[in-house]
């Protein structure tokens, strides 16, 4: 994975990862609080990327904090996909906010108003409809001398900016979906990205059905009764949480599906439950969902060749 695209201030700027080209100083903020918004020895792929990325393009600047004491995590959670870190400086008595999530998690943070987060939603889909990974990036500074609020939404965050990280499909994906068609087997993603993000790699690998889509607010809204008649045809659900996910896995299931979970790291997936793809049959034979919470070992989309019943 890696950094692709900044968007910040109204402007974008497009990372060549072959070039050593410096980043504009207009963006130098959105990769700061990018890495203060991650762990400061990250493994998540994401985190990863953002810090590659600051240690080669902020180096000789005053954006990097090695010496800076992460104070307090607020978590993410299914009602807020987005996390945020509290630093002190040393040279400072304040706190220094950074949160790093979903856009629309971010948007709501920063309280913007109609047209901002239209806009934000515009820059998101631009992003996501080339297959990126996009997360929004916010900053706050909190006074030393209060008690540190019990949630996010308490802190005054100021709207920084969009991230976009490639993940490239790895090149055994797309044949193995068309074996599984040809199989019998339908391929279905379950994924936290965005529903634009999601298409764009289902379009890629070939997954049948791209242009329907159920997101986790729209699987929340339905009655099991709906989601059993809807599961049948739609192959994409996207920006789900892990209670959703196992949901849906139920939910297939209960219709005679083997499914495989692909793990990850994904920052707006808690926890950290990366996109499923789950195969099932088209015949009407009945096969055992023995492994519908087990973790695969393979990345971006995962999917499974299987015969046409599981072992008891």
């Amino acid at each position: 994975m890696s950094v692709s695209q900044l968007c910040a201030a109204g402007a974008v700027y497009h990372v060549r990862q072959s070039e050593q080209q410096a980043v504009p100083e207009t963006f130098h903020e959105l990769v700061e609080f990018s890495i203060l918004a991650s762990q400061q020895d990250p493994f998540d792929p994401m985190e990863k990327a953002l810090r590659q990325l600051g240690e080669h393009s902020l180096a000789q600047t005053e954006h990097l904090h090695r010496d800076w004491s992460l104070i307090r995590e607020y978590p993410l959670s299914p009602q807020l996909l987005a996390l945020s870190h509290v630093w002190k400086s040393p040279a400072s008595d304040d706190y220094v906010v950074a949160v790093k999530g979903a856009p629309e998690a971010i948007a709501d943070l920063c309280h913007l108003d109609e047209a901002e987060q239209g806009e934000l939603s515009r820059q998101v889909s631009v992003m996501a409809s080339g297959g990126l990974r996009v997360l929004g990036v916010a900053k706050a500074h909190f006074k030393h001398t209060s008690t540190l609020p019990g949630e996010q939404h308490d802190f005054v965050f100021e709207y920084v900016g969009l991230v976009g990280l490639a993940d490239p499909v790895r090149p055994m994906v797309p044949q193995a979906v068309r074996e599984c068609d040809t199989a019998g087997i339908r391929v279905v993603m379950i994924t936290g990205d965005y529903p634009g993000t999601a298409q764009n790699i289902a379009r890629h690998i070939g997954l049948k059905s791209p242009d329907e889509v159920i997101t986790g607010a729209e699987l929340d809204a339905m009655d099991d009764a709906e989601l059993h008649q809807r599961i049948k045809t739609v192959t994409i659900f996207a920006r789900v949480v892990p209670e959703q996910k196992l949901r849906l896995v139920e939910a297939l299931k209960w219709h005679g599906s083997l499914s495989i979970a692909s793990r990850g790291t994904a920052p707006i997936s808690p926890p950290h439950v990366r996109p499923i793809t789950v195969a099932a049959p088209r015949s009407s034979g009945a096969v055992a969902a023995r492994h519908s919470a087990m973790p695969a070992t393979a990345s971006r989309a995962t999917t499974t060749r299987s015969t046409r019943s599981a072992p008891k």
